[in-house]
């Protein structure tokens, strides 16, 4: 099982100057993890994921912490923080993970399985052999291989 076989071939993706309450809507709207941000010519410069853009609204040093049990006024912090970020202001560029761990479509299945589980990752983008972004390969994608589940459009 390869790669081509259970990628989505439709890609959403961002550039780099998009800012990151728009790639959070995009995000939600299509109901993804991640997206591969491109150049003009779609080659792949980084991901953004949840993950990075929780980044920009937890201060670093709380997301250190196991266990926020004993901080008395999480609401105060929320706020706090809150107030100090405006989402346009970030973009892409400024967020996003660089030298993305990628895959092409003849990529085995199996590794990717052990790529998304040992760099806990969501998603992987796919390139062809101009770094062109030709599909991402998700969680979801490898658990249905796996399981003999087509995509819906495929059935």
């Amino acid at each position: 099982m390869t790669v081509r076989e259970y990628m989505s071939r439709s890609v959403v993706t961002v550039t780099p100057s998009t800012n990151i309450a728009e790639i959070a809507s995009t995000l939600n709207k299509h109901g993804i993890y991640g997206v591969p941000v491109v150049d003009a010519e779609g080659r792949l410069l980084g991901t953004v994921s949840h993950d990075e853009l929780m980044g920009v609204f937890i201060p670093h040093y709380l997301s250190m912490l196991d266990e926020l049990a004993f901080v008395g006024d999480m609401a105060a912090i929320e706020a706090r923080t809150m107030s100090s970020i405006e989402p346009s202001l970030f973009v892409a560029e400024d967020v996003m993970r660089t030298n993305p761990i990628k895959v092409t479509p003849d990529t085995s299945l199996m590794k990717v399985a052990a790529l998304l589980i040992n760099k806990k990752l969501g998603f992987l983008p796919v390139v062809d052999e101009q770094n062109r972004v030709v599909g991402v390969v998700s969680r979801s994608d490898v658990t249905n291989a796996f399981t003999g589940i087509r995509r819906a459009e495929e059935r």
